[in-house]
């Protein structure tokens, strides 16, 4: 049997991080995690090569945490470029200084992926709890534009923020971004104690993609939700100018995620081990009766539906940090069951 395929692999090289973003989705921040943080200062070269020899692929993401600040990272995007992979960086944007913007790119970093979240400093600055925080991200899409880079924004769509998307489209549009993604709040991490201040209704998430909408037409950018929208609630087909998508793990579409301390998990979002890369190849994580139980649980109430295999309830890792069970309501879902706009089952 050949290597699995993969269309990328995330990598979290950090886990700490320098903002106390109010609506984080990394599991470690959650206010009942009693774990420790691993490290972000040990060589992981030897660990990347160890991953990237057990599979065909040709891009990883590097993420956090914070991934600048990690000291080696220009290191491990010139280690990377070397073997002929592409290179994404979600940043907050915080210390990508016209130097290290220069120096990144340099060295391979093909996309950057940084968050903003308003058009509005005191917005921006309130949701990453991080005082200076737009004027960074500004800063740096400034100087990635600059020097012939490339870079998408990304949306986190709250109760706080969504008045403000369309300038905040029309601003991403002004500094040249390749495209946005605008997400859905998905809680977990520390966002599941903000569920009630920032989980959007499906009203306001239905008047936030009507929005979008209009955008991608009048600014012609590119405009993914890539943290699923359950069609029963949400009629995606209204809105042919905005990309979607489901839950991808199990699939060559799945974003498998790796820690410095070598485990592997199904996605970014949920807490499951699938098993440790020094101890258990990856064919055999993904081939696992663990990572089918992950892929095939859905919501009770969602067991009739004719697109539950599609779209599995939304995001079934949001249910698994927030309420301890994957096969639970995710919140979207379970604060919204009775909007249902189209009947499928």
């Amino acid at each position: 049997m050949g290597k699995p395929i993969l269309s990328t692999i995330i990598f979290e090289v950090a886990q700490a991080c320098d903002h106390t973003c109010l609506y984080c989705y990394n599991y470690w921040n959650h206010p009942s995690w009693q774990g420790q943080r691993l490290s972000h200062s040990a060589d992981v070269r030897p660990l990347l090569a160890h991953v990237l020899d057990q599979v065909e692929c040709r891009h990883v993401t590097l993420t956090g945490g914070e991934p600048t600040l990690r000291a080696d990272l220009p290191e491990l995007v010139s280690f990377l470029a070397a073997r002929e992979v592409s290179v994404t960086l979600i940043s907050n944007g915080h210390h990508l200084t016209t130097p290290a913007i220069s120096d990144l790119l340099q060295r391979g970093v093909r996309l950057f992926e940084l968050p903003l979240l308003s058009f509005r400093r005191e917005v921006h600055d309130q949701l990453s709890d991080a005082p200076g925080a737009f004027d960074a991200v500004l800063s740096a899409l400034a100087e990635i534009r600059y020097q012939r880079g490339q870079a998408v924004t990304v949306f986190i769509a709250t109760r706080r923020n969504l008045p403000d998307l369309y300038d905040t489209l029309k601003l991403a549009f002004a500094f040249g971004v390749s495209g946005v993604m605008l997400n859905r709040f998905n809680p977990g991490g520390r966002g599941a104690a903000h569920l009630d201040e920032l989980l959007p209704s499906v009203a306001e998430m239905r008047a936030a993609l009507d929005v979008a909408e209009n955008a991608a037409q009048e600014f012609q950018i590119p405009i993914a939700c890539s943290i699923p929208i359950q069609p029963c609630l949400i009629d995606t087909s209204r809105y042919p100018h905005l990309g979607f998508g489901f839950c991808a793990a199990g699939s060559q579409r799945a974003y498998y995620t790796l820690d410095t301390a070598g485990n592997v998990r199904p996605c970014n979002h949920t807490p499951t081990i699938l098993g440790n890369v020094w101890h258990t190849v990856l064919a055999d994580m993904i081939a696992s009766p663990q990572l089918s139980e992950f892929t095939r649980t859905i919501p009770a109430v969602c067991a009739a539906c004719r697109l539950s295999q599609e779209c599995q309830g939304g995001c079934k890792a949001s249910a698994q940090v927030c309420y301890g069970d994957l096969s639970a309501p995710e919140p979207f879902l379970q604060r919204n069951q009775s909007y249902q706009e189209i009947r499928l089952k």
